[in-house]
């Protein structure tokens, strides 16, 4: 089976192809380590972020933390779609070696990364209609939203007897 062709990036090689080029042929097996840390360490920070903002939702607790962790999600959809749906790392890494240049093929199956984009667009959709649904049912003074959450298997633990 061939392979679909490869995007090109629109503006991320503009950017990446003077550092590549500035660095010694000895030192881009390193650095190629150093870009797959990098990117696993923002790959899983975006994806804790849109796994936090869906939680947020499915708990109908909408949050400041589910705002900035929407926030984050809705920049790296920004700079991924407006990029032709590239990494900005791809480039790069295929200037210091890499056999593939998608960053993500490098870290999981190919049957996992073709679906990411999917996934975790899906999960931020569903994420987005369950907050504005909080939202609303919240201003309508619906109960839940910002109501104390009762814990009684709590309240035996209240009382404790001094040691004597």
């Amino acid at each position: 089976m061939t392979e679909p062709p490869r995007r090109r990036a629109a503006w991320s090689e503009a950017l990446t192809g003077p550092v590549a080029h500035s660095v010694p042929a000895g030192w881009r097996p390193a650095i190629l380590g150093a870009i797959k840390a990098v990117h696993t360490v923002l790959f899983a920070s975006i994806a804790g972020a849109i796994a936090w903002f869906l939680l947020d939702g499915v708990r109908q607790r909408p949050s400041r933390r589910g705002a900035v962790a929407l926030a984050v999600a809705i920049g790296e959809t920004a700079v991924y779609v407006s990029n032709n749906q590239v990494c900005p790392l791809t480039p790069l890494a295929e200037e210091m070696g890499a056999e593939r240049g998608s960053v993500v093929d490098i870290f999981l199956p190919d049957w996992a990364a073709k679906r990411i984009p999917v996934v975790s667009g899906s999960a931020l959709l569903v994420g987005v209609m369950l907050n504005v649904a909080a939202l609303a049912s919240a201003s309508r003074g619906a109960p839940g939203i910002d109501d104390p959450v009762e814990d009684d298997h709590l309240h035996r633990f209240t009382y404790c007897r001094p040691y004597s």
